[in-house]
């Protein structure tokens, strides 16, 4: 048990005690010992819990220690002098403590600096009112009339209902600005109240026979406000109590009207009882109360209209932003699409056009699974605040749901301003993201839609913009205007996802194999192992069907699996045949960024008795530069087992030669798009000329795909390219046309290259 909670529970049973002591100095000393005790508490808690602000209880300090004090004057007085005169020094303490007590209240209901609740105030003065009004009628008017009593009994006789009335109000603001009621709270906030009650009962006594008679029942009850300050000072979340959040407007609740209402009702209240009690109606006192609780309440009245306007244009304002981004969501972007393709030329009465881009994080399933939700979020939120940037001039960004982002276009109604448009926001993600712990490299894909020519609604906008996306997504380019011819592929994956994770287990998604040859000896030294379909109903279907939809949907990691798993199984029966070939496996980025996946190849290496350097594992420029530290750690530990590490279309990407010699890869596959031009285009020869010397000085082999013909064969192997592979040397096969497909370029490809070596060698 907590010691604060002992205490508490100690001193209640010491001032239930009370009541088996005889009236008279024990039972007042041990009242006044439990006011020393609360005095001492006070400061043991400001010392222990050390709250930030200690003025407030310093000043309950004070306020308690003088109210001891009277207790103790009074029991002096009563017990030593045997007098009990009125007023006496105990009153002058007593009355001294209830200002102190009533600021510490106030102090520790706002925190340093904070702005004050207007509301809580407003409410604290109706209850002042109300209460000042009771206590005017019952005791006020009573006391001061009073023909027995001297001016200066009068005048105390009236400060302790004033007093009360004082804290009554700094109780009801306590309880309207604290946003939470913890412990100490409910403890301080109970004192008080206890603390009234006893005294409107002492102050009743003078009128009332009975309870005066009774007045020894008190006793527990000042003792229990001792305690309760007490076990306050000394409970461990003592300091929030004046450090915690504070409302800056109390909310309005139906519990908030009532009690308007309620107060309205009480100076009719007071009028009823009055005539029921056959005594004059105070119809001066009712009126001035009336005047005031009036104005009160209509200034409340005016703050809550204020506050439902505030919080309606906040609702307002939430029900069209996006929680995570701060931007628009989708609904108010649709919104703003209707109004775009609505929007006509005054003059002529046509529609000026609008284009919408939706644009979409690549991989970003994969950044979440591998990098955390957190810092997927951080990351939606950095994207968010680029694509305001890129189109700030004329655009609208909004969050359309998940990594999707909606760009609306006022007035660009051209298709090809569109794509201009879309190729600008594209640069711009051209930089890495630093995020806090860790920096991203992404990739944006881009579908576009321009009204009125590619829809003439804001939902067909949309939905045509989006289905552009899932096309720009297989190109190479990643932006991709919408076309009709894109509705059928696109409605097609849902379907293949549902049915890809059934497919890998019945072995429709099988790998097909295409030779790479060694340039210099024309004889076939690997494979690149190829994913396709068979499916029992769309027939044999190619990578670019199924496979961007898979990254998207998280299926690529166990796709990626399966298919390294069949390219072992497939290499190991090629070994058993007298065939070593190097077999390469693409890899997507939730296995380059997953720090299990080293353990998965291992495995399959273990499985299939496949030697480390036969197999090579490609990766993109762009998985590399995803989390650069990540993708080091990884590749280093793939590279540790033994396996071959390369860089698939070596050029499209964002990094250099420079940045690469940083990774553990020993071979670069340079893109075909390169490689189709070195015949033609200066440009593309001097790329991969470049690349393929630069390349070699850094100690890493090139593979050029793309070979569509002898005569770039030929122009790769005088540029001193390692390895080639294309459809001119041979397209993918089923794994059992390999063996005929090597013999065939190894029957034809040696004699040709045999006859270009001597020119090779004197140039």
């Amino acid at each position: 048990m907590s010691g604060w909670l002992r205490y508490l529970l100690l001193g209640l049973a010491v001032s239930l005690g009370l009541l088996a002591l005889p009236a008279g100095p024990v039972r007042d000393s041990v009242i006044v010992v439990a006011g020393i005790c609360a005095v001492v508490a006070i400061f043991v808690g400001v010392r222990r819990h050390q709250p930030v602000r200690r003025g407030p209880w310093y000043l309950m300090a004070a306020g308690v220690a003088l109210w001891t004090g009277g207790d103790a004057a009074w029991a002096w007085l009563v017990h030593v002098a045997e007098v009990e005169p009125f007023p006496s020094v105990a009153d002058v303490l007593y009355l001294l403590a209830y200002p102190l007590l009533a600021a510490a209240l106030l102090m520790l209901g706002r925190r340093r600096g904070a702005p004050w609740n207007a509301s809580a105030m407003l409410d604290a003065l109706i209850v002042a009112t109300i209460a000042g009004l009771v206590l005017w009628v019952a005791y006020i008017v009573p006391t001061w009339t009073d023909p027995e009593g001297s001016l200066q009994a009068r005048l105390v006789g009236i400060a302790y209902p004033v007093a009360d009335v004082m804290l009554v109000s700094q109780l009801v603001h306590l309880g309207g600005v604290r946003r939470g009621r913890t412990g100490p709270i409910r403890l301080l906030a109970l004192a008080f109240i206890v603390m009234l009650v006893a005294d409107v009962l002492f102050q009743a006594s003078a009128y009332s026979a009975v309870l005066e008679d009774q007045i020894g029942l008190l006793d527990p009850l000042w003792t229990m406000i001792y305690v309760l300050w007490g076990a306050v000072a000394i409970h461990p979340s003592m300091a929030d109590v004046g450090d915690a959040p504070s409302e800056v407007d109390t909310p309005l609740t139906i519990r908030r009207v009532l009690w308007l209402a309620v107060a309205l009702l009480a100076l009719p209240g007071v009028v009823i009882a009055e005539t029921a009690a056959g005594v004059p109606v105070h119809i001066a006192a009712v009126s001035w109360a009336g005047v005031a609780l009036v104005a009160l309440v209509v200034a409340r009245v005016v703050g809550m209209v204020r506050q439902m306007g505030e919080q309606a244009r906040r609702l307002a304002e939430l029900a069209d932003t996006d929680f995570l981004t701060g931007q628009e969501n989708a609904r108010r972007f649709t919104e703003r699409v209707a109004d775009a393709v609505a929007d006509e030329d005054g003059l002529h009465g046509t529609r000026r056009g609008a284009a919408v881009l939706v644009c979409a994080v690549e991989r970003f399933t994969e950044i979440n699974d591998t990098l955390g939700l957190r810092t997927g979020d951080e990351l939606l939120r950095a994207v968010g605040t680029r694509l305001a940037v890129a189109v700030a001039e004329d655009g609208v960004v909004a969050r359309l749901g998940g990594e999707s982002f909606g760009v609306l276009l006022p007035g660009v109604g051209s298709g090809a301003r569109a794509a201009r448009r879309a190729e600008d926001v594209q640069r711009v993600f051209a930089e890495p993201f630093v995020l806090p712990e860790l920096t991203v490299s992404v990739e944006m894909a881009i579908g576009i839609a321009v009204a009125p020519s590619d829809a003439g609604t804001a939902a067909d906008l949309l939905q045509r913009a989006d289905v552009a996306l899932s096309a720009a997504r297989g190109r190479g380019d990643r932006i991709a205007r919408y076309a009709e011819r894109m509705e059928n592929g696109s409605a097609l994956t849902p379907q293949l996802m549902s049915e890809l994770p059934n497919a890998m287990v019945e072995n429709q998604v099988v790998v097909h194999f295409q030779p790479q040859v060694e340039l210099r000896t024309g004889q076939v030294v690997g494979v690149e192992a190829l994913v396709r379909w068979q499916h029992p109903k769309h027939g044999l279907l190619g990578p670019a069907a199924f496979v961007p939809a898979a990254e998207r949907t998280g299926l690529i990691r166990s796709l990626t699996l399966h298919v390294l798993d069949r390219s072992l199984a497939q290499a190991a029966l090629w070994r058993a045949e007298g065939r070593d070939l190097t077999v390469s496996v693409n890899l997507s980025v939730r296995n380059l960024l997953d720090p299990d996946f080293v353990g998965d190849v291992r495995r399959a290496l273990e499985r299939h008795r496949v030697p480390a350097g036969s197999v090579e594992l490609e990766i993109t420029e762009t998985m590399a530069m995803l989390d650069p530290n990540r993708s080091v750690e990884v590749l280093g530990a793939l590279d540790a087992l033994g396996v071959v590490l390369s860089v698939d279309d070596y050029g499209t990407g964002y990094s250099s030669l420079a940045y690469l010699q940083r990774l553990p890869v020993q071979r670069l596959k340079i893109d075909r798009s390169f490689v189709a031009g070195v015949l033609t285009d200066p440009a593309s020869a001097v790329i991969v000329r470049s690349t393929v010397e630069l390349a070699r000085h850094l100690g890493l082999s090139v593979v050029a795909e793309g070979v569509e013909d002898d005569a770039t064969l030929l122009a790769l192997l005088d540029m001193r390219c390692l390895a080639a592979q294309g459809f001119g040397l041979g397209r993918p096969v089923d794994a059992l046309e390999i063996p005929a497909l090597i013999d065939r370029i190894e029957a034809r490809v040696p004699g040709l290259v045999l006859g270009r070596l001597p020119m090779q060698r004197v140039g």
